[in-house]
């Protein structure tokens, strides 16, 4: 597994991709992780959200955890 998927496992507390895909895969708010590898921050964010601003580096760096997973 990749950094980014790793960050949102062990914020979101699933042990893999699939646990977190059946509880995310049709909600209106999904879990993000900022995309810079010195911030690896973690957030709520749309589903489709690809360039977010991550709150804890102040970049939009941001992208939902279905757009990290290739879901949409």
């Amino acid at each position: 597994m990749g950094v980014y998927t790793n960050a949102l496992l062990e914020a979101e507390g699933f042990d893999s991709v699939d646990e977190m895909l059946e509880r995310f895969a049709f909600e209106s708010v999904v879990p993000g992780v900022c995309r810079d590898a010195e911030c690896l921050g973690t957030m709520e964010v749309e589903p489709d959200q690809d360039k977010g601003w991550c709150c804890v580096c102040n970049k939009t760096t941001v992208v939902s955890c279905l757009r990290l997973w290739g879901m949409i």
